[in-house]
């Protein structure tokens, strides 16, 4: 993990300066082997720049090429019915089939589905984290993210160690919304 930059900042907290939390944090992404996006870079997505607040920085792991494809975002409700399960799915394969890149929130329930089911149709998806990489949410979809990271994008505008509150959850929505065509709410 990279609790590291946790440790480091808490013990350095009083007497640590911009530069060493910059060169720290550095170091934990090249270890880590985290990529960063910047708002001013030429590869940022060109989406992002019409929504409220666009974040600064992204972070990635993975293909971060379809940060620029076309997206839709399939999200919903994290306890389905087995109608809005297949409803997904549907949805899902069919979008992924016709090249459109599936954006969702890596939540369990719909959010699970949709990546799920692009990865099952050899489709690409891209998963939005409401926190750093060391703290996937929820942990059971840590082997599903580690799946995303090599066959797809996982992208954050929080650093390393960053815990998911709940309040980053709907501040995360934006960006899944941003980076998509339209947003699909199978239930």
């Amino acid at each position: 993990t990279c609790s590291d930059f946790k440790e480091f900042f808490n013990e350095n907290q009083e007497n640590i300066t911009k530069t060493e939390l910059c060169e720290n944090l550095e170091a934990l992404l090249k270890k880590y082997n985290i990529k960063t996006v910047f708002y001013e870079n030429e590869d940022y997505p060109e989406s992002l720049y019409n929504i409220v607040n666009p974040p600064l920085i992204l972070y990635y792991k993975g293909d971060k090429t379809l940060l620029n494809k076309k997206s839709i975002a399939i999200v919903g409700t994290r306890k389905p019915t087995d109608y809005g399960i297949v409803v997904a799915k549907q949805y899902c394969k069919e979008l992924a089939n016709s090249g459109m890149t599936i954006v969702s929130g890596l939540a369990t329930g719909i959010d699970s589905v949709a990546h799920k089911t692009a990865l099952e149709n050899d489709g690409k998806t891209i998963a939005v984290l409401a926190g750093g990489f060391d703290n996937i949410y929820p942990q059971t979809n840590y082997s599903l993210s580690k799946t995303i990271e090599e066959k797809g994008l996982l992208v954050s505008e929080y650093p390393p160690s960053t815990k998911p509150l709940s309040y980053y959850f709907p501040i995360r929505n934006r960006i899944i919304a941003g980076l998509s065509k339209g947003v699909l709410v199978p239930e």
